[in-house]
């Protein structure tokens, strides 16, 4: 075990290193996709698929985690990254720190459903390495929640090269150092349902939703709707001060909901304490 999370400790940043390095040198920015080079593009899309390709140079025994599970957990693994997203550009908007730019409930429909899709795809890339090796592996000899924490610093740390390097991955004007930290704060805060519910399923399912969710949340749903506001660049978006903080409240608020046993026992027969197995 301790020679396969060496191995991906090692594979990953000998990984992603050099895909930052061929972006920055190609002129990729972030915001401009459309007009980066076709190898800026597949080295930054690319990026999303580098922790499934560490964790396979890492061992080829992965549990890869395809497992049927309740709709219930699917419903509550979609639902949970909306109420953070929408918790925090909610209160931007109420507040007047961000426009509010109304759109059709068309619009808002197709992007929770079928704009989760594309997502999934990319989420798949990250997930079986976070889920799939990492959590899986930690867990063997810790607790769920000191393994939440750990994949949660690890993914954070696996954006820091994009959001130092690259142009356009911070917003203008917005310290990369302050970005990180709130980036942080929120990949941990959001590595603890995610932790959960993959050891607690055994499905890597859940998680994939959960994450492709949240993407789609803010850049089909949240971002569209939202207008230039005070400081919005700080507080809005992945690494924003307010989205980070709804994280924190949403995921304690409904840790009853997501910290359970077992969800493949039915409701009726799991006990009623919480604590880690």
């Amino acid at each position: 075990m301790n020679r396969q999370l060496t191995t991906f400790a090692v594979a990953l940043p000998a990984l992603v290193l050099p895909t930052v390095a061929l972006a920055v040198a190609q002129g990729a920015n972030i915001a401009h996709l459309d007009q980066a080079s076709v190898p800026a593009q597949i080295a930054l899309f690319g990026q999303a698929f580098l922790p499934a390709l560490a964790a396979l140079i890492a061992t080829r025994r992965l549990d890869w985690g395809f497992r049927r599970v309740p709709l219930r957990v699917l419903a509550l693994a979609w639902l949970l990254p909306m109420l953070c997203v929408g918790a925090g550009y909610g209160v931007a908007w109420v507040t007047g720190l961000a426009a509010f730019v109304p759109g059709s409930p068309l619009d808002v429909l197709i992007g929770l459903v079928p704009g989760v899709v594309p997502f999934l795809v990319l989420a798949l890339g990250e997930q079986l390495g976070w889920s799939s090796l990492l959590t899986v592996r930690l867990a063997e000899t810790r607790g769920p929640d000191a393994t939440a924490l750990i994949v949660g610093l690890a993914w954070a740390a696996f954006h820091y090269p994009l959001m130092v390097f690259v142009p356009g991955a911070v917003e203008p004007g917005v310290p990369a150092a302050y970005a990180m930290a709130i980036f942080t704060v929120e990949a941990v805060a959001l590595a603890f349902p995610l932790v959960w519910l993959r050891l607690r399923t055994g499905s890597v399912w859940p998680v994939l939703l959960f994450h492709a969710t949240l993407n789609a949340s803010i850049y089909f749903v949240a971002q569209p709707m939202t207008g230039p506001g005070t400081a919005s660049a700080w507080l809005l978006g992945e690494g924003g001060l307010l989205t980070s903080a709804a994280t924190v409240l949403v995921v304690l608020a409904t840790a009853r909901l997501w910290r359970v046993k077992d969800f493949r026992t039915p409701a009726a027969e799991r006990p009623v304490s919480t604590a880690a197995a």
